[in-house]
């Protein structure tokens, strides 16, 4: 519902609004139309606004560039219908409001023939339907209202998509910074692990055997210190292998912490995160398009989607990962393979990995499985 009520929206509402009572009344009180036209003109004013709501809404059915295009047509072949039952040429605002949609479905160049093209019926119509006087100035001029608008909306859409692609980039950024800082982490744990491995576990080893030979060669009270010191010896190097172990260990990617970071940055969708604690994952490479997945479906989830909330739920499957994410909006009957799509399949085919989308109870599945994957 709150996509109903923004600002356009109540502006072009009342816009509608205005321009409709007041061509009914003069219709009614200065015209004297027939009330046959008085009647068309009010289904068609009201049939209107309905199908403008709905192109401007996130519908479903007019989703698809085919049903832009004829919810586009049915506004313009309303507002023709409204010239040739009202001697009132100032419906023609209407026509100003359906060309702002315009910006939305074509390109600028293509949109502006188009604007130009439904400017010209209102000519036609009140030079030579009611033949009227100053027809061509008032065509003029509401050609350029129309011209007007168009180039107003697709200045604010441009701005939008601008907007959008630099929050994009900012998130980008933001979870490439987290992985960078977990992977310096991550390499300064092993570079502290393998030190500790190579010298101190090294050393420790040929103590522990200089100390087995020298039990051996005394006897008494000196070949009992000696074995005592040799059993701390490798109890000292089982510590220390273990805590090598353990160094390593923490030293794995948190994906759960770099989604975190991204979910924070987006308050507008509900990101549930689904990881089971067992699982490590010491490849940058894998972490990395993974996180990159994920930014891409919560693209799809707010830009083409318009949905409000997506899962990641991420499992072990035998020696590698599966990855479920799921969102929730406004879906296509159908899936075509956008750019977006198509970068998660490059990505995964990169790991030797296998992707699939699919649709099921009115959400978006993206599957992911990477066979192998470093995790100790």
């Amino acid at each position: 519902m709150k996509s109903f009520f923004r600002a356009d929206n109540i502006s072009a509402v009342i816009t509608w609004f205005v321009v409709a009572a007041l061509t009914i009344y003069l219709m009614i009180d200065v015209a004297n139309s027939p009330t046959l036209h008085i009647i068309i003109a009010t289904v068609l004013f009201v049939v209107y606004i309905i199908v403008w709501l709905l192109s401007t809404s996130k519908n479903k059915l007019l989703a698809s560039l085919k049903g832009k295009i004829i919810s586009v047509a049915v506004l313009i072949s309303i507002v023709i219908g409204i010239y040739f039952v009202s001697p009132f040429s100032f419906a023609s605002i209407l026509m100003g409001i359906a060309c702002g949609i315009f910006a939305y479905y074509f390109p600028k160049k293509t949109g502006l023939v188009f604007v130009s093209l439904c400017s010209l019926p209102l000519y036609f119509v009140y030079e030579f339907y009611w033949h009227q006087n100053s027809t061509m100035v008032s065509s003029l001029l509401f050609w350029t209202f129309n011209i007007f608008a168009f180039i107003m909306v697709s200045s604010v859409r441009k701005e939008q998509e601008a907007r959008e692609e630099a929050e994009a980039a900012n998130l980008r950024l933001v979870s490439t910074q987290s992985l960078l800082e977990q992977a310096v982490k991550q390499g300064e744990r092993v570079r502290i692990a393998r030190n500790i491995h190579d010298l101190l576990g090294h050393h420790l080893t040929a103590l522990s055997i200089h100390l087995q030979v020298a039990s051996r060669q005394s006897q008494g009270e000196v070949k009992e210190t000696i074995e005592k010191c040799h059993q701390l010896s490798k109890l000292l190097l089982s510590d220390v292998r273990e805590a090598v172990s353990d160094i390593r260990t923490k030293g794995s990617i948190d994906l759960a912490s770099t989604i975190e970071t991204i979910r924070n940055k987006l308050p507008q969708i509900e990101i549930d995160i689904d990881i089971e604690e067992e699982i490590k994952i010491n490849d940058m490479e894998v972490a990395d398009a993974l996180i990159k997945c994920i930014q891409e479906s919560i693209t799809n989830t707010l830009k083409h989607a318009h949905g409000k909330h997506l899962k990641v739920k991420i499992t072990k499957m035998n020696s590698g990962l599966e990855v479920v994410i799921t969102n929730d909006g406004n879906l296509p009957d159908k899936i075509h393979l956008g750019n977006g799509l198509k970068g998660i399949q490059e990505r995964i085919k990169a790991l030797a990995g296998n992707v699939s989308f699919h649709l099921e109870n009115d959400h978006f599945l993206t599957s992911i499985q990477i066979p192998k994957v470093q995790n100790d």
